[in-house]
């Protein structure tokens, strides 16, 4: 009787939703896509009348030309607000790797494709840094692959702004599996810091497709971080090496993403990058003019580029001395053969209940996200 009750409300609820969306011109599909903690993910259309009204939504919807997530529009109610979101077509990074992972019987993803991915999220992340914006909840879930496989960092509702250069916060915060130790053991911490943790077992799990400390309790997640990660047979030491250098204990002792951009296991990515530069400049191209291009290899119209990692691996392509935690310098790309795991560990296991995914539809489909009462963002 409760069941079917409780059925009877969020068939309701569900109807008031879709008024509400298509009084404000979008149609809302009955396909739930994700669900949290604070809202519910669907798919959505947006009407001829509405794409009239918001010249990005129309713009973006007939050809992307942007590199961020997008927000296109909010609005609310007494008792919901809307969040009508960009689509990412290709789903998450979580079903990424255990897509892949399934497909070629072989835990994670081939170093190559981890490099090319973690080069995008290091530039996101250090874009966001340089704003003095902190994330705080980096995890595969949160990381979004559009049409292209282009990587894109979403999901900011614990993000904060950590202007002062030595600023400390006190939230406890984001998934506990990507947590940093010092945010575990209830310690004020840098949320600079605590990103370089979490982008270390987001690597981790891109080229193990599992996570390193997998626990609920934080006193044994904290007793598995002091005894550190171990790796499968066949992943390269120089990978090994970086994720070493951002999972350690101690905050300060982590790579910076300077450290990180120049690392000799980043730098074929680095080098692919440049190459695809040059063949994109006319060979009577003046220095200046190269210069120039470099800084836009990746053009958008929402924002300044990520100036500092363009600066960061330029240098190291030069010969000029970087610093860096690694050793020689790495096989090319394949040089490491992959060998095979048993079936039972393919599996990415998500650090949520219902993770917030996306679903994979052609445009003009838009994610919806409602959220039942209006959001609340931490201060500190």
């Amino acid at each position: 009787m409760k069941a079917a009750s409780r059925q009877k409300l969020d068939q309701r609820a569900f109807l008031e939703q879709v008024h509400e969306c298509r009084d404000n011109g979008y149609l809302l599909s009955s396909k739930k896509i994700g669900s949290g903690a604070f809202s519910k993910v669907y798919l959505a259309y947006a009407t001829q009348e509405r794409m009239r009204h918001n010249c990005k939504l129309a713009s973006d919807l007939r050809g992307k030309c942007h590199t961020m997530v997008q927000l296109y529009e909010t609005f609310a109610n007494s008792r919901r607000t809307y969040l009508v979101l960009e689509l990412a077509a290709h789903g998450n990074l979580l079903e990424h790797i255990n897509a892949m992972s399934a497909h070629y019987h072989c835990p994670g993803l081939e170093e190559e494709e981890a490099r090319r991915l973690l080069w995008q999220l290091v530039s996101a992340v250090a874009h966001c840094h340089n704003l003095g914006i902190v994330h705080r909840d980096l995890k595969c879930e949160n990381i979004l692959l559009d049409d292209r496989g282009c990587l894109k960092l979403s999901d900011f509702g614990f993000a904060n702004w950590s202007g002062l250069k030595n600023s400390l916060l006190s939230t406890f915060c984001g998934s506990v599996a990507y947590t940093a130790p010092e945010i575990l053991m209830s310690k004020k911490y840098n949320g600079k810091q605590a990103d370089l943790w979490s982008l270390g077992v987001t690597l981790y799990a891109m080229v193990t497709g599992k996570l390193p400390f997998k626990e609920c309790q934080p006193h044994r997640m904290l007793y598995l971080m002091c005894r550190g990660p171990t790796f499968r047979p066949g992943l390269s030491p120089e990978c090994q090496d970086l994720i070493r250098g951002l999972l350690q204990l101690h905050p300060r002792a982590r790579l910076g993403l300077q450290q990180v951009a120049t690392h000799h296991w980043m730098l074929p990515a680095a080098h692919a990058l440049f190459c695809t530069t040059l063949c994109a400049i006319p060979e009577k191209t003046e220095k200046p003019q190269l210069r120039t291009s470099l800084h836009n290899v990746e053009p958008n119209a929402d924002s300044d580029p990520p100036r500092s990692l363009l600066q960061l691996w330029r240098p190291q392509l030069q010969g000029t001395s970087c610093e860096s935690a690694s050793g020689p310098a790495p096989e090319p790309p394949g040089a490491c053969p992959r060998q095979g795991a048993d079936s039972a560990g393919l599996e990415l296991w998500s650090t949520e209940t219902a993770g917030r995914t996306v679903g994979r539809s052609r445009h003009p489909l838009l994610l919806c996200s409602i959220r039942s009462v209006p959001g609340h963002y931490p201060v500190s």
